[in-house]
């Protein structure tokens, strides 16, 4: 272990002590051994004994190669080896525990106990789930008719055991109407739909060359903002031109900055009249775009009406913001573009790891105000704010507000150590406050080892634990165009499906569908291509009968 590594070290510095003489005590050299696996101020903790003997040098160095380099690394490798164990026992728990309670579900409504039981008791629940789950959302007839249909694999109009096993997993998914996705056009202008020149204009939206110019665009107008703001960038006395603010759109800037607007908005009302609202609307990216635009807009408008009101300013903060649009441009590279959409999927997962990370942060503010509230000061009326001077490095680099006297500076306190970078010179203002050192030592140590090198690698575990988990899903998402025995296709990670007729099984309703598998846990991917390709597979009763 990290412990009996520095306690070997100790105990072979005894056999050097001569050239290492400022190591007064074991507790001394176990301190300043900790302080170099931290990389806080190293090589600074080697430097007097090097400056006495150079080959110390070779000591420090093979400490720093076997500590740091390999068993911090080992913890680090053992912490992500236990993050993806626990993750697999998690998942294979919640299955085996889904199992149970849906088996015992079924016992209960199996009332006549024939293993299997009716639509009617199955819908029934369905009903109950809309009234008593908040977390389901509201079922349709025709959302119960096709989870039926699924449910009941081989067109007997019952559910069987194995067959019920499957309605968590029917539950989980998102079922949109291809209907819901038409266009505007579509469904009021057919003529014009259908029209040469109507799909030539949405083959043209549609392609890879339009978001090009768009980007070609972003880039123009960044670059044009640049060459506008340069001189106040650069320091230089500027003067503004009156004119600027006079509500009146007669200067080159404004002339530039208003057909950048009306063509960004011909960018969104392109897209929203080709791809329709839901669609467009499901892009978080279209959505920034969108709100930016349309702000820009209203903003342009209210500037250059007539009214008492001529500042435009407030369009070029607007401009501003819009160029954060030249994130796209990044992301047109797939290596930025895959980690992009990996961070917007693991952030919300990693909520209860930061939520430990926090509890313990706060308990330890909080028992370092009962400890060191009050201590770190510079009233001149208290006498620890001159004791405090003692201090040279905590004074020198002016660490007044790294206290404990309040909930926020102590939380402050922490994510410092957190960083390490220079943990000791705040430490060390501490100790001379209190001269109770080593309770202060036990302290920092403590949060040392639970909060950096504990939660620390757990979050890292869990950082390349859902990376690569995500990683998976994505490349499933963009996966190949499959067809599940004429029930559904599976694209990427929808499936498109018949509603007339789901696994043999006849349903009343007359639609094309789109299915989607919600997020189970945040924590545990789902496979969703594996899942969908379960769920629309009928049973070989059901194909025998068919």
């Amino acid at each position: 272990s990290l412990l009996e590594g520095i306690w070997y070290v100790h105990h072979s510095i005894q056999c050097y002590e001569k050239y290492v003489s400022h190591l007064k005590s074991s507790l001394t050299s176990y301190r300043t051994l900790w302080i170099c696996v931290t990389t806080a101020n190293y090589p600074d903790v080697m430097m007097p004994s090097y400056n006495e003997h150079r080959f110390m040098a070779l000591y420090f160095v093979s400490y720093m190669l076997f500590s740091f380099f390999y068993l911090m690394n080992l913890v680090l490798a053992v912490a992500v080896n236990s993050y993806d164990e626990s993750i697999a026992d998690r998942r294979k728990y919640r299955e085996q525990l889904s199992r149970e309670l849906l088996t015992k579900a079924f016992e209960l409504l199996d009332h006549e106990k024939k293993s299997e039981i009716s639509r009617n008791t199955v819908m029934n629940v369905m009903v109950i789930l809309n009234q008593d789950i908040p977390e389901i959302s509201k079922l349709s007839h025709d959302e119960k008719s096709i989870f039926f249909a699924m449910l009941d694999k081989d067109g007997s109009s019952t559910i069987s055991l194995d067959e019920f096993l499957l309605f968590g997993k029917v539950l989980l998914l998102d079922l949109h109407a291809q209907s819901e996705y038409a266009t505007f056009v579509e469904m009021n202008l057919p003529r014009i739909y259908n029209s040469r020149f109507y799909q030539r204009v949405c083959n043209i939206v549609k392609s890879d060359n339009f978001e090009i110019m768009v980007d070609f665009i972003l880039i123009m107008n960044a670059g044009i903002i640049a060459i506008q703001d340069y001189p106040m960038l650069s320091g230089q006395d500027v003067t503004e031109d009156p004119k600027y603010n006079d509500g009146y759109i007669d200067t080159v800037w404004e002339s530039i900055e208003t057909l950048f607007t009306i063509l960004y908005l011909v960018e969104a009302i392109l897209k929203i009249m080709v791809n329709g609202w839901k669609k467009y609307s499901e892009s978080g990216r279209n959505l920034f775009d969108f709100v930016i635009t349309v702000v820009a807009a209203i903003a342009s408008a209210y500037v250059y009406y007539p009214n008492s009101y001529s500042n435009s300013d407030l369009i070029k903060f607007i401009v501003m913001a819009r160029v954060l649009r030249l994130g796209r441009v990044m992301f047109t590279i797939d290596a930025f573009r895959m980690i992009g959409a990996i961070s917007l999927d693991i952030i919300p997962a990693a909520a209860s790891v930061f939520t430990v990370l926090l509890f313990i942060a706060y308990f330890f503010s909080w028992l370092g105000m009962m400890m060191f509230g009050g201590l770190i000061t510079r009233d001149p009326r208290d006498p620890t704010a001159f004791k405090l001077l003692e201090a040279n490095d905590f004074v020198v680099n002016e660490y007044w507000a790294n206290n404990f006297n309040d909930m926020f500076s102590g939380l402050n306190v922490l994510f410092n150590l957190l960083v390490v970078n220079n943990w000791t010179e705040c430490e060390i203002g501490f100790e001379v406050v209190t001269d109770r050192k080593w309770i202060v030592r036990c302290f920092f140590f403590l949060f040392h080892v639970l909060g950096v090198i504990g939660i620390s690698n757990v979050i890292t575990s869990f950082i390349i634990n859902a990376f690569f988990q995500q990683m998976k899903t994505i490349e499933q998402r963009k996966g190949w165009e499959e067809s599940i025995e004429g029930e559904a296709i599976i694209k990427g990670s929808e499936a498109f499906f018949d509603t007339s007729m789901v696994t043999g099984t006849e349903t009343g309703v007359k639609n094309m569908y789109i299915a989607r598998i919600k997020p189970q846990h945040l924590d545990v991917e789902t496979d969703e291509r594996a899942e969908l390709r379960e769920l629309f597979t009928r049973t070989s009763s059901c194909d025998e009968s068919s």
